[in-house]
């Protein structure tokens, strides 16, 4: 996750533009005070007035330059300035001193968009803690006093424990402080840095032995890495974003294994898009889809699991943004639903996969370069973006109704026989239509087909022009087996048969029920209220309603049966049950494993996708409640769960198998099973190998 904040609006920056700011800072933690010192050299393109917005907070004095208030609205978070320089001034000072109002908090995670305060400090320009003149980039000198044993933190180079210089142009500064424990080895000429809250040589080394690797990869793949250092910061709430140079993880977050190869290099990433090449968001936000691809994805790629990890995409926008429930991507700015973030993240995800394809691994690289290469440190919108890439192949060209349009693709099998040709050849005939309303999307669809005698599988792109696309093909064998994107590389809108049963289906679906126990004890219906209401926040689909209240389960709507004890478990037990899988009054049973009541909390799905969702959460604890409230969400591609009571760490996460998919045929009489993954990953296109150990 990028923290660009007023980054995002940049529209014209370039780094000839930058204004230089050389900040002196006095922080006084314990009475939320900050007092700055900002000599600001203006760019010698620009020897007229400056205007300039600064925290409400503040009031500005200015030598070298005449300064006039420019608004009259008290109530405003900034208020806006214009500075005059003195005849013959190359330098005007800035003086001013206050306090920072923190703002709301984030809903997700707690924190407030500023803190000042005796456990540390984060600022940034949302904070309004430095003059930011409209959309110039800048360069800086940081110099801070700050209490005894503390560690300051910003973007490029640290010249000492509480002095930071950043030569490049920065569309952004950050002040970070507090009584860190620095953790650094170098790692040729970037150094790798760790700040901890709370000392644990070992947790540091573990993201120092790592973050080298995922700074080498990016380096070979795009082009060299653009700052003097990276850093890991740990933050006292469970944040995962990623600041030019630094990034900044919850205490909880950095110490979870996974971390060290899924947040980690997303965040080392944004260094190159997002905090190196910036987004002009009044074009839509590229970086964070683009990242996700050569991040997450490629990790999951280079494990063999690149397939399963665009399916759970593809599973992601159908639970939470389909049906007239997303965006373009010109629109899409950052995420703040599950619906932004599955148009946002996934589908701009899945549109960099498709021109991957279409160009071809090299050309895919060569157009990585060029956009690092021409747009380092300036804005750009997607359509420069996709400029740029069809400045290096026709093939890259993506049409407009892809950034335009909300929706997507849906694909069907209209027709598919097998006849004797010639020579004894068996001649295949497959044509697939696009059934979504509205517009044809150009694509090329992989179609797999498998024959007889024979372990070679047989690919061919279906393309599109139209409203159908037809394949004929002759094989010397028998055909017994056709699939229609069989590895998921096409971004369209998966059929119900498609989509496993999951939590995400709940989540997502019109409307779900949350069925709450009336006989739980207090501190127990109260934590589950909680949940609702945490739900409820986060998804606008929530209906609340007491076990005891209901004369039948809702049958047209997701339901959540919510507590061991609940009213109506044993009436859905019938739905829950399957070969795999039973709820009762004492625990819970998976593949013959039993899970006590005692010992876990449980997690179950009917796995039946022809009806409604239904989901029952085993939980009775005010503690394991809560946990669960935050992380299931988390969960969106699990079937079942099982969490240890208690402590809440998850001991099963199982995805349920997929029903039969339409999208593939099955013609001879035996099914030889699925074809085997197909492509190379794009790791494999430079020379750094991937170490997961």
């Amino acid at each position: 996750m990028a923290c660009w904040l007023l980054g995002l609006g940049l529209a014209t920056a370039h780094a000839d533009d930058a204004i230089h700011h050389a900040l002196s800072v006095q922080l006084h933690p314990a009475n939320g005070d900050i007092a700055v010192i900002d000599r600001i050299t203006p760019p010698a393109s620009t020897p007229g007035p400056l205007d300039f917005q600064l925290a409400a907070g503040f009031a500005p004095v200015a030598e070298g330059a005449r300064i006039e208030r420019l608004d009259g609205d008290s109530r405003a978070r900034f208020r806006h300035y214009r500075l005059t320089p003195a005849t013959g001034a190359n330098i005007i000072t800035l003086r001013y001193s206050g306090r920072i109002d923190p703002g709301p908090v984030h809903a997700e995670h707690g924190m407030p968009r500023a803190a000042l305060d005796s456990d540390g400090v984060f600022l940034d320009g949302a904070s309004g803690w430095y003059p930011r003149f409209g959309d110039r980039p800048m360069r800086f000198s940081l110099t801070v006093d700050a209490p005894a044993g503390w560690s300051v933190i910003s973007q490029g180079q640290r010249d000492s424990a509480l002095a930071w210089t950043a030569t490049a142009a920065q569309d952004d500064i950050y002040l970070l402080a507090g009584p860190y424990q620095r953790h650094a080895q170098a790692h040729g000429a970037v150094e790798l840095e760790v700040y901890l809250r709370s000392d644990a040589p070992a947790l540091a080394g573990r993201y120092l032995s790592v973050m080298g690797q995922y700074i080498d990869l990016y380096s070979a793949l795009i082009g060299d890495y653009p700052y003097p250092k990276f850093a890991v910061v740990e933050n006292r709430w469970q944040t995962g974003y990623g600041m030019p140079s630094f990034t900044l993880l919850g205490a909880q977050v950095m110490r979870l294994p996974f971390i060290l190869h899924s947040s980690l290099p997303h965040e080392i990433l944004h260094n190159w898009w997002g905090n190196g090449v910036w987004v002009d968001a009044h074009g839509g936000n590229w970086s964070e889809g683009l990242t996700a691809y050569l991040a997450d994805h490629l990790i999951d790629e280079a494990r063999g699991q690149g397939a399963e990890y665009r399916r759970k995409l593809l599973e992601r926008y159908a639970a939470f943004a389909a049906e007239g429930r997303d965006l373009p991507l010109r629109d899409f700015v950052s995420r703040h639903s599950d619906a932004s973030q599955a148009v946002g993240y996934g589908k701009t995800l899945m549109l960099f996969h498709m021109q991957r394809r279409q160009m071809g691994d090299a050309g895919f690289v060569a157009a990585l370069r060029a956009l690092w290469q021409q747009h380092r440190f300036s804005a750009v919108d997607f359509d420069t973006v996709r400029q740029t890439f069809a400045d290096i192949s026709p093939a890259g060209r993506v049409a407009d109704l892809w950034l335009d349009r909300a929706g997507a693709p849906a694909l069907q099998i209209k027709h598919l026989s097998v006849s004797p040709g010639a020579d004894g050849q068996h001649v295949l005939v497959l044509r697939v239509r696009q059934t979504q309303r509205g517009p044809v999307y150009p694509l090329r669809v992989p179609v797999a087909v498998q024959v007889a005698d024979s372990p070679t599988v047989h690919r061919f792109d279906l393309v599109f022009d139209g409203r159908e696309a037809t394949l004929r093909q002759s094989f010397a064998s028998a055909p017994l087996r056709v699939d229609v994107d069989p590895d998921y590389n096409v971004f369209r809108l998966l059929d119900p048969a498609e989509r496993p049963a999951s939590l995400a289906r709940v989540f997502g679906a019109r409307s779900q029920w949350l069925v709450l126990p009336a006989s739980a004890p207090a501190d127990a219906l109260a934590a589950w209220r909680a949940l609702a209401e945490a739900w409820a926040r986060r998804y606008d689909n929530v209906e609340v309603v007491m076990d005891e209240a209901l004369d039948a389960l809702p049958e047209a709507d997701a339901v959540w049966l919510l507590g061991w004890d609940n009213h109506w478990r044993d009436r859905a037990a019938e739905r829950l049950a399957s070969s795999e899988q039973s709820a009762a009054a004492d625990g819970g049973r998976i593949a013959g494993q039993p899970y006590p009541r005692s010992a876990h909390t449980v997690v179950l799905l009917d796995a039946d996708t022809g009806r409604p969702p239904l989901g029952w959460i085993g939980a009775d604890t005010p503690t394991d409640i809560a946990a669960l409230a935050r992380k299931l969400p988390h969960y969106g591609s699990a079937g079942r769960l099982v969490f240890a009571r208690g402590s809440a760490t998850n001991q099963r996460k199982d995805a349920l198998p997929v029903a039969r998919s339409p999208l593939r045929r099955v013609l001879g009489e035996r099914d030889p099973g699925p074809p085997p993954a197909h492509g190379q990953p794009l790791a494999a296109q430079v020379a750094v190998p991937l170490r997961f150990d």
